[in-house]
């Protein structure tokens, strides 16, 4: 498989490592850590998964974090099944938003993943596509610009993480002042999305 895990050999404030993906296909690379981190003890190295039975220090099960590991492997072969033999076509851009739906709740299947790898990812003119988080402390991922679904004034296309998973437009009036952007890794990193 053109996907790795490793852990990396800096550690958090808890003594963790960060776990780390590194995926290369075609002459390109796409590498970031996937929101977790475990004891290098607790590492099965061999098998590049978490130790059965052992949680890090967020409660985070290791049955919790092998099915990320397990998912983001079912949704990198299924993608790379469809460019064999066309590797250009495949660019970082949309590896790496392979590997964030691969990390949400928000699309159920690897096939749903490479659908909208084909279709391609829309992305905004003048905001890249991100996370952000509202006034209750909701996360939502920012898909596109609506300016073609909506016709009283700019608007975006939010989705919301965790929660109800449902696609809604938000006029910028409303957008800019009660969304606040946050990274990937506040989003993955702390909270535990098969808790949410």
């Amino acid at each position: 498989m053109s996907v790795r895990f490793t852990l990396e050999k800096r550690t958090n404030k808890f003594g963790e490592c960060p776990i780390r993906l590194s995926w290369s296909f075609g002459g390109r690379r796409y590498q970031t850590t996937i929101g977790y981190s475990i004891n290098e003890a607790d590492w099965d190295e061999k098998n590049s998964l978490v130790k059965p039975k052992m949680k890090n220090q967020n409660g985070q099960s290791a049955d919790d974090i092998n099915f990320y590991i397990k998912r983001i492997g079912l949704v990198v072969t299924s993608i790379e099944q469809h460019f064999v033999g066309k590797e250009k076509a495949l660019d970082t851009d949309t590896m790496k938003h392979a590997i964030s739906d691969a990390l949400s709740k928000d699309i159920a299947r690897p096939e749903d993943i490479l659908e909208r790898c084909l279709e391609g990812w829309e992305s905004l003119p003048e905001i890249k596509t991100g996370y952000y988080k509202d006034q209750a402390g909701r996360y939502y991922k920012l898909i596109c610009d609506a300016k073609d679904r909506h016709h009283s004034g700019r608007s975006y296309v939010v989705q919301q993480l965790f929660g109800k998973r449902d696609r809604e437009i938000v006029l910028e009036n409303y957008f800019m002042p009660f969304f606040k952007k946050v990274s990937f890794e506040e989003v993955y990193g702390h909270r535990s999305p098969s808790s949410m």
